[in-house]
């Protein structure tokens, strides 16, 4: 699974004004919608706190992926969101994350989603990968590490 393919330079943000889970999955849901990517950001909305009341989404190291299956998506999307000011938001090692990875899919894409879970959650097991996205300051800078990480494993 190429995560590049699922994300692009529009969805990759950078806000520091993000102090809450719910305003994160606002912004996360509006951007989703007006890129087209989805129908209905309120949807989105309501499917990651849904998902996120089954099983909490934050990982480790202060990243997070919170993701969701909707009917409500029109295409599988990665949307990465930097913020550093979410205190509510805590991984399973209780750090607070401040690194999102959100991945949206259609409600009757269910291995896509695994799949994309999957390969997202492998690569961010590894700490080089997690330090470079974490020293990434742009949008550019986060698709080039997604994209040298893809090569790398071919």
């Amino acid at each position: 699974m190429e995560i590049s393919q699922l994300i692009s330079e529009e969805l990759i943000l950078f806000d520091d004004s993000i102090r809450s889970k719910k305003s994160l999955f606002e912004y996360i849901g509006t951007t989703l919608e007006t890129t087209h990517r989805v129908k209905s950001a309120k949807k989105i909305i309501k499917a990651l706190f849904k998902r996120e009341e089954e099983v909490p989404t934050g990982i480790e190291a202060g990243f997070g992926i919170p993701h969701a299956k909707s009917k409500a998506v029109i295409t599988p999307t990665i949307c990465f969101v930097r913020s550093s000011q979410i205190t509510e938001y805590l991984g399973l090692d209780g750090e607070p994350i401040a690194y999102t990875f959100a991945i949206v899919v259609p409600a009757n894409a269910a291995d896509s989603h695994l799949e994309i879970l999957s390969a997202l959650s492998r690569r961010l097991i590894d700490p080089n990968f997690r330090k470079q996205i974490k020293e990434a300051n742009s949008a550019s800078e986060i698709m080039t590490v997604l994209k040298n990480e893809e090569k790398a494993i071919r």
